[in-house]
């Protein structure tokens, strides 16, 4: 009998010699060299995945549903990159560096332990640990895609971002950069989305986007299930949205089914019964997008578990994203125009003895002025954009026009600017976003300049990214913020709906709720708002040439916009 290390040599043998894959045919080495519950791995109750896997396409995205496999085919699919190519470096990116570790052990290594193949391949003496594995000349990374956490300086092939409108999107196109010199650059795109726009979303709709449609075998007509057109409940006549926990009970929901759009009949959803259709034959998209609904592995999520699963939630909302895989949102999602409209005023001067500001840089920078009333309300009173050539011109100009007595800047991607002002004005604070598990939206901290031990003056703030953003959100929506109306106003508003929080429970038990920006990208004056809004809160904070209260009118009208 042989022993374990005679089997593994003759399994790298065999794989060198006998067995031929390329790309595109992942899913055959997956089959055949990858076990699930001690059995072969088999795709029976997930046939799509197949497509998807073994698509040439060097970017594919999937637009997907929860519950329906495709994390654990992303992870076998980087298991057989493993196994297929030669001298290939893989990044695998989660949302945060707590998950990609855990992922890796509870998922990654259990398809390792039952593939006598990837065994033999890894090397387990001198590099084998949650952030780097190695399998003959190919190395697999785990990394995560928060604002606290820096990409990798290496050279990649290919990307598989998990879980992709919840990672920091600055992150992810800084690891997107590490394709540039790869004869490769193949990237792999999924998540389930949140709202229209959201980084899954922009990348489907930026793809030959495919659906999975069905044949009646009643009639023969082609369609694609949806579920508000096409489920049916015997004798509900209501949108299904009005189904909640406390009438489920009195609905058939356990009869429920999809039928055909043509003939009203009740149509087979088997594999058999299904082919991928493009959407957009006519654009011409280099990525490959799926569309991946419950309907598509219909052994796996019944309908009445769908309609069952519809009444779990607070809002229908997650049950679109979550269950359905498709793109929507609510109040809970960001700011709305009636929000903006209902908080703006018409406002003939300014009613602030000194105000405070907040700056967005970039090539073109945007400056937010505001400050706070006798009534405690913070109020924005003026907005504009600013050339990058212009900046300390205008910075001056606006700081003798509006006696600002303190501002908060972004430090990205200007440090140099940054540090310059700092020097220049010692009301200046330069601000960085952090990632935190705390109620507090910003930290301040001082230092004064020790020529001794070398050390410059600092004044820097830093922005807990997520809770600023929840904090303006709330404010608006209690009435402690107000915008005056200007000539940009339609602009200012524009930012200002741009961002959308983004809220889910990942796989690993941590709940993520992350502010992310549209396809757009256009949210610069919202950021100047959330810095300007901070150093409202910083009174006392910038030394004794601070004068404290921001409003020096007894009294003063605002007239609210109608």
């Amino acid at each position: 009998m042989l022993d374990l290390e005679a089997k593994y040599h003759l399994e790298r043998i065999k794989l060198a010699t006998v067995t031929k894959y390329d790309h595109t045919q992942l899913s055959r080495w997956v089959s055949e060299n990858t076990t699930i519950g001690g059995k072969p791995y088999s795709f029976v109750g997930h046939e799509f995945q197949q497509r998807f896997m073994d698509d040439p396409a060097p970017i594919k995205v999937a637009r997907k549903c929860s519950q329906v496999g495709l994390s654990e085919t992303s992870m076998r699919i980087a298991a057989a990159y493993m196994g297929v190519m030669q001298n290939f470096c893989l990044i695998y990116v989660l949302p945060t560096a707590s998950f990609a570790g855990t992922y890796g052990k509870t998922r990654f290594t259990p398809i390792v332990e039952g593939s006598p193949a990837l065994k033999s391949l890894m090397n387990t003496t001198t590099l084998d640990n949650q952030d780097v594995k190695q399998f003959g000349s190919n190395y697999l990374w785990m990394r995560g895609a928060s604002s606290d956490n820096a990409p990798i300086s290496v050279a990649a092939d290919a990307i598989i971002f998990d879980e992709y409108s919840f990672c920091d999107i600055t992150i992810a196109s800084q690891f997107q950069s590490r394709l540039s010199h790869s004869k490769y650059r193949w990237k792999i795109l999924l998540s389930t989305p949140t709202f229209n726009g959201d980084p899954i979303d922009e990348a489907f709709q930026q793809s030959r986007r495919h659906w999975n449609n069905v044949k009646c075998l009643h009639c023969g007509h082609w369609f694609v299930p949806n579920y508000y057109e096409n489920v049916v409940i015997p004798g509900w006549d209501k949108h299904l949205d009005e189904i909640n926990k406390d009438n489920l009970h009195k609905v058939r929901y356990k009869e429920g089914y999809v039928a055909c759009p043509h003939c009203g009949k009740r149509a087979d959803l088997s594999p058999e019964n299904r082919t991928w259709v493009v959407e957009n034959n006519d654009e011409d998209w280099i990525a490959s997008g799926y569309q991946i609904q419950p309907f598509d592995a219909p052994t796996v999520i019944s309908v009445p578990y769908l309609i069952e699963a519809s009444t779990a939630y607070s809002s229908k909302s997650q049950f679109r994203n979550y269950n359905l895989g498709l793109p929507s949102q609510d109040a809970g999602s960001g700011l709305n125009d009636e929000d903006l409209e209902g908080a703006a005023v018409e406002l003939a001067e300014n009613p602030f003895r000194y105000t405070v500001m907040g700056i967005d840089l970039g090539n073109v920078c945007h400056f937010v002025i505001g400050g706070i009333g006798p009534d405690g309300k913070f109020g924005v009173i003026h907005y504009e954009k600013v050339p990058l050539g212009r900046f300390r011109e205008r910075y001056w100009s606006l700081k003798a026009e509006y006696r600002i007595m303190c501002t908060v800047s972004d430090s990205q991607p200007l440090v140099d600017l940054v540090m310059s002002m700092c020097s220049e004005d010692t009301s200046f604070f330069g601000a960085l976003y952090v990632t935190r598990q705390s109620l507090e939206f910003f930290e301040v901290r001082l230092r004064e300049a020790d020529a001794d031990r070398a050390m410059g003056d600092l004044r820097q703030v830093l922005v807990n990214r997520n809770q600023a953003f929840d904090k303006l959100l709330s404010e608006v929506r209690l009435g402690n913020i107000w915008f005056k109306r200007t000539e940009l106003w339609q602009v200012y508003k524009d930012h200002a709906m741009d961002m959308k929080r983004a809220r889910a429970a990942l796989r690993n038990g941590e709940m993520t709720s992350s502010w992310v920006k549209s396809s757009k990208g256009n949210d610069h004056l919202w950021h100047a708002t959330a810095y300007c809004f901070i150093a409202s809160q910083m009174r006392g904070m910038v030394g004794p040439t601070f004068p404290g209260p921001l409003f020096g009118v007894s009294s003063f009208k605002l007239k609210t916009s109608v």
